[in-house]
């Protein structure tokens, strides 16, 4: 009921005149009545009232006690209950609380003659729908009252059940709701809040949060923090947004995007606060993915393109418009076709993109055109792009500039297989067409010839006249030499003022061959005797020239041939120079002596005979960090051998292969010492090619280091470029297995033998070994430092290690660290020494 001009009127009355609600609600047809009134006629003018309404039928059960009322609610429920508040077993209040009890959720009106405001207002607290005068209602009023009487019980049930719904949704939320008093004390929270604060089994309701921290210590900066930040939504007046991180005790962390509404009275006095925190950890993790990714789309050296499903591009890096030349804006919208370089025909595309629909991804090399017209190699991935149901949405294609690498091969190559100065084929490329040539020689019956030319007294002209005089004339002899030549024959230089000829062509006769050898010859001495003028001055000088035909019965390889030229090219000089000597069998009488040897170092190797001797290989700031295992044979008689004065011997006898597995048993002996006193070294073992054919190669290391116990890790093997002769198959098989193993491969004097670039992709080479000729003039002569520094970028482009030999002065070593992270080598460091001596040194170092 409401109080206006001094005039009581029901609540229904109110209803009316301020909202005129009456066509919202639900019409209600029938509706039956449990009457509580002890006054016979109060209760006929209620059923008179009940029974005048036209819009609606009433079935009326009356009663005159609250006893008989309570009695018929629990036996025949009705839809409204009509109370008189002066019955004679209850009267005033207590009649409205017993009511209200009795019906539970039952809309109740109050009938009573007292015209009491106040009074009346306590009814409806104690939970009365309306309050009527008797006497001053009609049929229709007491109908409406009826009618919203029953409205709003309804409504208070279905806003009941909304608020179950909305709590049980609020719970479900994976986010924080809390809602906060104006004192900022906590009233309700959802379960997602309690579990993660630890509140479940805490009794939080009415505490601060500078009290929930007294009972979550772990949470006590999170909660006072809390507590600050509301009170600046307060003093802001507004709703605020923030972001907070909190760490929990699993130590992962979540971010929160946390919204707080401030709610005041009319007045301005704060009433409370709602608070709702959105987890975004999961989209913060992806932004910062996003941007890692972003960052590096636009920094990596990789060109990077992203085509739409039907192949348009739609994104470029800025690694793709320096590769290509294209801008984005000038690339955008357009298919890669437009990069094709015209080398690959129709079936390489259709493969390439059968493989990319098939697999997801296709990877391989391909040659395309910059904008320029320039044609380049690349390294491509191509891949798919699918969303969440498998359907294409883009594809990417991420790719490496190969020019600058190819290049480097090709400089290594060129430099690898000729002589920086003069362009000629060096030894390694000549000892490879003589191999071959005594090969064919040999089924074919033939007989072919080798020239070695030496400058006499060319030291002379170097000390007199300097280096760069010497290299003019160097070049000059090689530009004359080379107009004396047919095609086909090969003219190389070996060393330092020494040059060699292969005459391929095959002759009938020993005789024959003879005298085409000794007819060249003497053209090649005249034309070298003609005037030959360098710095304006005029240069006179001789050749002595050493001349073996092949094949012979001595000659088992090709540096058999050109020992035989160089002992031929040594008598020359002895008599004096300028003349032309054949070698002879009679020069070859030490052979018997080789046959002696071979037999001695045979039993040496059975005998114990052989010493372990390391050398030191230490990283740029001097500490060692390995060492190469070298072999002495110390013989009872002639005391200690060099290898020089024995390898080749093994070489070629065979013995080469019981002498290498005699250094990796040695040499896994050690590493295993080494490992168990805690000293972590590598140890590189040289192995020969020979012995690296053999079928039982893979399973004898493996023996070795199963036996030993050595770490396959420390072990490293040294092979030569020669050995890319032989099956390249077979090589890699073979290296591959020991690589999965953990053994390491070095690839030895690398640059002097046969070229491995073209293949050194497809070897599990971990390290690259600078052959010492190489270092020696490194920091003086512009050729020897170019081959190097080709080499470094060879290694660096591969992520190969890099190990330099001969390091023997700090000039060395100072122009090897400026030029990237090298492993040094050399006497500088330390001379090969006897195991027991280097241990003891190591230990020395290590205790230091």
């Amino acid at each position: 009921m409401i109080v206006k001009n001094s005039t009581v009127y029901s609540l229904t009355d109110s209803i009316q005149l301020s909202a005129k609600k009456e066509s919202t609600v639900k019409e209600i047809d029938f509706c039956r009545i449990l009457l509580v009134e002890d006054e016979p006629g109060d209760a006929s003018l209620v059923r008179q009232a009940l029974r005048a309404s036209s819009d609606m039928r009433f079935e009326i059960d009356w009663v005159t006690t609250l006893a008989e009322a309570r009695q018929r609610l629990q036996q025949n429920p009705p839809d409204v209950l009509l109370l008189d508040l002066s019955l004679p077993d209850s009267s005033g209040l207590d009649t409205v609380h017993a009511g209200r009890q009795a019906a539970d959720m039952l809309p109740l009106i109050v009938l009573t003659g007292h015209d009491d405001t106040d009074f009346a207002l306590q009814t409806l607290t104690l939970g009365a729908q309306d309050y009527l005068i008797k006497g001053r209602f009609d049929s229709d009023s007491l109908v409406r009252a009826i009618r919203y009487a029953i409205s709003r019980v309804r409504l208070e049930q279905s806003l009941a059940e909304t608020g179950t719904h909305l709590r049980t949704l609020i719970n479900a939320l994976p986010d924080i709701v809390c809602f906060k008093d104006g004192e900022g004390r906590w009233l309700e929270a959802n379960d997602f809040t309690l579990q993660l604060f630890q509140l479940d089994n805490v009794d939080y309701r009415g505490k601060k949060d500078s009290e929930l921290a007294l009972c979550q210590n772990f949470y006590r900066e999170v909660f006072m923090g809390c507590e600050a930040s509301d009170e600046a939504t307060w003093s802001a007046r507004r709703i605020t947004h923030t972001e907070a991180t909190i760490l929990r005790p699993d130590g992962s962390l979540l971010v929160f995007d946390v919204t707080k509404v401030p709610l005041f009275h009319e007045g301005g006095r704060r009433k409370g606060l709602v608070i709702f925190g959105r987890d975004i950890t999961e989209h913060r993790q992806i932004e910062a993915r996003q941007r890692l990714a972003a960052r590096v789309f636009e920094t990596t050296g990789e060109a990077i393109m992203v085509t739409d499903a039907d192949a348009n591009i739609v994104a470029v890096n800025p690694a793709f418009s320096r590769i290509t030349g294209y801008t984005e804006l000038e690339i955008a919208g357009k298919n890669p076709r437009v990069l094709a370089s015209g080398r690959h025909d129709t079936f390489f595309y259709q493969s390439m993109w059968r493989t990319l629909q098939q697999s997801g991804e296709w990877a391989g090399e391909i040659w395309n055109k910059r904008k320029n017209g320039q044609v380049f190699p690349e390294w491509a991935t191509l891949s798919v792009v699918r969303d969440a149901i498998g359907n294409i949405t883009h594809y990417t294609a991420v790719f490496a500039d190969l020019s600058e690498i190819r290049y480097a091969q090709e400089t290594a190559q060129h430099l690898a297989w000729n002589d920086a100065l003069t362009g000629l084929a060096n030894r390694a490329l000549f000892l490879n067409q003589l191999e071959q040539l005594l090969t064919h020689a040999r089924r074919e019956a033939g007989f072919a010839e080798v020239l070695l030319i030496d400058i006499d007294r060319f030291k002379n002209i170097n000390e007199a006249r300097g280096f760069a005089v010497g290299d003019g004339l160097l070049k000059k002899v090689a530009e004359r030499l080379s107009r004396m030549l047919k095609p086909g024959q090969l003219l190389a230089r070996l060393d330092s003022d020494e040059f060699a000829i292969l005459l391929p062509d095959l002759s009938a006769s020993l005789e024959a061959a003879g005298r085409e050898a000794l007819a060249l010859a003497e053209a090649l001495r005249a034309v070298l005797r003609e005037d030959l003028e360098l710095e304006g001055e005029a240069v006179h000088f001789d050749i002595s020239i050493g001349i073996a035909l092949l094949p012979e019965p001595l000659q088992e390889t090709a540096a058999d041939v050109l020992r035989q030229a160089d002992m031929a090219m040594a008598k020359a000089k002895a008599r004096g120079g300028g003349n032309t000597v054949f070698f002879e069998t009679a020069m070859g009488e030490g052979i018997k002596e080789r046959f002696r040897l071979e037999g001695e170092l045979r039993s040496a190797i059975s005998h114990n005979q052989l010493r372990l001797y390391l050398q030191p290989q230490v990283d740029a700031a001097g500490r060692q960090v390995g060492a190469e295992a070298l072999v002495r044979w110390q013989h009872p008689e002639r005391g200690l051998i060099p290898p020089d004065q024995f390898i080749s011997l093994a070489e070629s006898s065979g013995l080469i292969v019981a002498l290498d597995r005699w250094m990796l048993a040695s040499a896994c002996r050690l590493l295993a010492e080494l490992d168990s006193e805690g000293i972590d070294l590598s140890i590189s073992v040289n192995i020969s090619p020979r012995h690296f054919r053999q079928a039982d190669f893979v399973e004898n290391v493996k023996y070795l280091l199963a036996g030993s116990g050595a770490d396959p890790s420390r072990l490293v093997l040294e092979v030569t470029e020669g050995l890319m002769i032989a099956d390249l198959g077979d090589v890699v098989a073979k290296m591959t297995e020991l690589t999965e193993l953990g053994v390491h491969f070095s690839m030895d004097d690398f640059g002097t033998g046969y070229s491995s670039l073209a293949y050194l992709k497809r070897l599990p080479i971990h390290e690259l070994k600078i052959d010492k000729s190489f270092i020696q003039d490194a920091p003086v002569d512009p050729n020897d430092a170019a081959l190097v520094e080709v080499i470094l970028s060879v290694a660096q482009h591969l992520h190969l290690r890099v190990v330099a030999e001969g390091v023997e002065t700090q000039a060395q070593a100072d122009f090897l660290n400026a030029r990237g992270q090298v492993i040094h080598q050399g006497y500088l460091y330390g001379k090969p020494e006897p195991a027991e001596s280097w241990r003891v040194r190591l230990n020395n170092a290590e205790t230091a």
